[in-house]
C-alpha cells in the first residue's frame, strides 16, 4: 500500500506529545474539536495512530481518506 493521506477528526485537544511518532501530521484545533491531516506510510500507521487517539481517551468522530 502506497502512502495515504488522511483527515482525522477527534472530539477535545490532541497534545503534542501524543503525535511524536507520527512524522507527517498536522494539527488544527478548534474549541469542540481537533482536525488532522496525517500523510501515512501505510493501514499498519493509520491502525497505530487511531490507537494512540483511544489510548488517551480521545472520542474519534471521523475519518477520512483524501482523494490523490
Amino acid at each position: 500500500m502506497a502512502r495515504a493521506a488522511y483527515e482525522i477528526r477527534v472530539a477535545g485537544e490532541v497534545l503534542p506529545r501524543l503525535l511524536e511518532d507520527f512524522s507527517d501530521v498536522t494539527v488544527q484545533n478548534d474549541p469542540a474539536s481537533t482536525t488532522m491531516h496525517a500523510v501515512l506510510a501505510d493501514e499498519a500507521e493509520l491502525h497505530g495512530l487511531l490507537e494512540a487517539l483511544r489510548r488517551e481517551g480521545l472520542v474519534l468522530l471521523d475519518v477520512r481518506k483524501e482523494q490523490d
